[in-house]
């Protein structure tokens, strides 16, 4: 017989359970307000004026740009938000322009094209695109017998329009991403346990810090991935060194000096609000220990400089790059599933058959995470959505009895979207659900099985893709990427002209191909770990490749022998990963010093090292 445990982790598996796990991060109280009111001010003017048709259209414009809106700096929010307005328009534009339902799924198809392919060009038009193609999908669902296609339209982005204005509003309560936060209290809980006369209790909130920055920065299976993330990550892996330190000089009794303390607070706000910290002078006269956490100190200010520095040159970079074969992979599964979910829409006569491509489109967001971790978490959210939405269907007659609801579900969208992408589904189901029982019946259980059957076309075409877009072993990846770093570095460190930026291009898009690849088995309950321990090492060939391009730039080649060396050090690994099993670690490691040798200044008698 089974006993109680076997049976759970039959049941509730262990991948599952961590799927399942919402992250701990703050709620957003700007974010929940701004939402809150976009989503249900049209709903309440649509009740006063009678005006409900209109009103579920501006309620949905609101509905698009919320999905966009992160908590960050002012401009970012405000540049994010904006791209996500005007990218959504012209998506619900296309889909209510549709003359019929062959027609709106030859637009659905022809839009999902570029909704792909923007991933490519950075979080900003990434999110945009996904809601170019999500609001095409739901405007040739939702198309008005009563409203010509213009007023749709129009409606559609006054509500994107208010939620916009209420977003510009926020200037005074600006909030911090919450990436950042948990980085900076790593440096903040440090602090502490410096400061405490009893460190025990201390520590243990920072032990509880850097977990809590750990899952922020790398759990969540839907939690999508950027280069302010990449950053970030960098530094936490940097914050070891100091933790290892700061522990030492605590269970010592010893006090650090001024320098490092104010480094430490220095830090922290440099975490929460994007700003680069000011070079680090380390001491040459304290203890051992002091003179430990003034090196940690010292190395994580210098890795975040670079990779600050880097980070513009990569963005112009991408806006450059051609597109790989994983990002073709990607296209093409968006284009077989949409066409499979809209045949089988049309094709079987349902009433409101865009829900099945809705759920296809959101499931396969690219830069998201595991497409499995998604497709899963999104049928469990839907259905716990579908029956809050028909317990209240069930209880509350639509109209002024279902607002407050309504509005309580606007509300908790945004810490839903920030925890988890269950609830996330979940919430944001209950809400359409209610918002479009405001102006029709809106069947609850029909939504539920087109959400399960479009989860079902994910995974059949993802299996039947997986030849395809399964690529090579992770080892073999990293030595291809490795061989076109050491490649690039050759040339750049000899000076060599003639060709190098067409290299680089093509350098920096096997890396995003590689990234994407990792991205993808990231949050996948089977490759999770292996992608973990991979995945600090990509950022440490883009720094290999951004240092060899500021040599070649400064025209400051490195001395020819040093060069030869480490160019063969590269090659030499090359050769182990395709033929030895090789550590993620040991190869972080061996990158890391040839970082260090790729970005030294140039020896005196070098040509160009004066």
């Amino acid at each position: 017989m089974l006993t109680s445990r076997a049976l759970r982790h039959l049941l509730l598996p262990d991948w599952l359970l961590r799927q399942l796990r919402p992250m701990p991060i703050p709620a957003d109280w700007t974010r929940v307000c701004a939402v809150g009111l976009g989503i249900g001010v049209p709903q309440l003017v649509g009740l006063l004026t009678g005006r409900i048709e209109e009103a579920v259209l501006a309620s949905i414009g609101a509905l698009c740009a919320s999905f966009s809106d992160v908590t960050g700096s002012y401009r970012y929010r405000l540049r994010r938000v904006g791209v996500a307005v005007v990218l959504g328009a012209l998506g619900f534009a296309a889909g209510a322009a549709a003359p019929g339902p062959w027609w709106a799924a030859a637009v659905v198809l022809a839009v999902a094209v570029p909704s792909v392919l923007s991933s490519r060009m950075g979080d900003l038009w990434s999110s945009g695109g996904a809601h170019m193609l999500t609001f095409c999908i739901v405007a040739t669902g939702e198309q008005s017998a009563s409203l010509p296609a213009g007023e749709q339209i129009a409606w559609f982005a006054v509500g994107e329009l208010l939620l916009f204005a209420l977003v510009m509003a926020t200037w005074p309560f600006r909030g911090t991403a919450p990436a950042r936060s948990a980085v900076a209290r790593i440096f903040d809980a440090t602090l502490r346990m410096l400061d405490a006369e009893t460190p025990v209790t201390a520590r243990q909130e920072l032990t509880k810090a850097l977990n809590t920055a750990h899952d922020v920065l790398v759990g969540g299976g839907s939690m999508s991935r950027s280069r302010v993330r990449d950053r970030l990550y960098l530094v936490y892996t940097h914050a070891t060194p100091i933790v290892e330190a700061s522990v030492s000089l605590a269970h010592a009794g010893e006090r650090p000096p001024p320098r490092a303390r104010e480094a430490l607070r220095t830090l922290a706000r440099c975490m929460r609000t994007g700003e680069v910290p000011p070079p680090y002078q380390p001491g040459s006269a304290d203890s051992p220990l002091a003179r430990a956490l003034d090196q940690g100190i010292g190395e994580l200010v210098s890795a975040f400089r670079i990779a600050k520095r880097a980070e513009v040159s990569r963005e112009r970079e991408r806006v450059r790059l051609t597109f790989g074969r994983s990002t073709w992979a990607q296209v093409l599964r968006m284009v077989l599933c949409l066409a499979l979910a809209e045949g089988v829409g049309l094709l079987a006569g349902l009433d409101q058959p865009y829900w099945i491509a809705l759920t296809a489109a959101l499931v396969l967001k690219p830069n998201s995470g595991s497409v499995f971790a998604r497709t899963v978490l999104r049928a469990i959210g839907t259905v716990v959505g579908v029956l809050i939405a028909f317990l209240l269907l069930s209880l509350v007659p639509p109209g002024w009895w279902s607002l407050p609801f309504i509005v309580l579900l606007a509300a908790k969208l945004p810490v839903a979207v920030d925890r988890h992408y269950g609830l996330f589904s979940a919430v944001v189901t209950a809400l359409v659900l209610l918002q479009m029982n405001q102006g029709a019946e809106f069947h609850a259980v029909a939504r539920l099985v087109d959400t399960l059957v479009g989860c079902a076309i994910v995974l059949a075409v993802g299996f039947l893709l997986r030849p395809l877009h399964r690529g090579p072993e992770l080892e073999t990846r990293f030595a291809d990427a490795v061989a076109a770093v050491a490649e690039y570095v050759s040339q750049s460190l000899a000076g060599v002209r003639h060709g190098r930026p067409a290299l680089r291009r093509r350098t920096y898009r096997q890396l995003a191909d590689l990234r994407g690849a990792l991205q993808q088995q990231l949050m996948n309950p089977a490759t999770a770990p292996q992608a973990e321990r991979w995945w600090p090492t990509i950022s440490v060939l883009e720094r290999v490749v951004d240092a060899a391009t500021e040599k070649a730039v400064r025209d400051n080649p490195q001395d020819l022998q040093q060069a030869q060396r480490l160019v063969s050090t590269m090659r030499t690994t090359t050769r182990q990963l395709r033929s030895t099993e090789v550590r993620p670690a040991r190869l972080h490691d061996e990158l890391e010093r040839i970082y260090a040798g790729v970005a030294a200044p140039s020896a005196p008698g070098a040509p160009g090292g004066g």
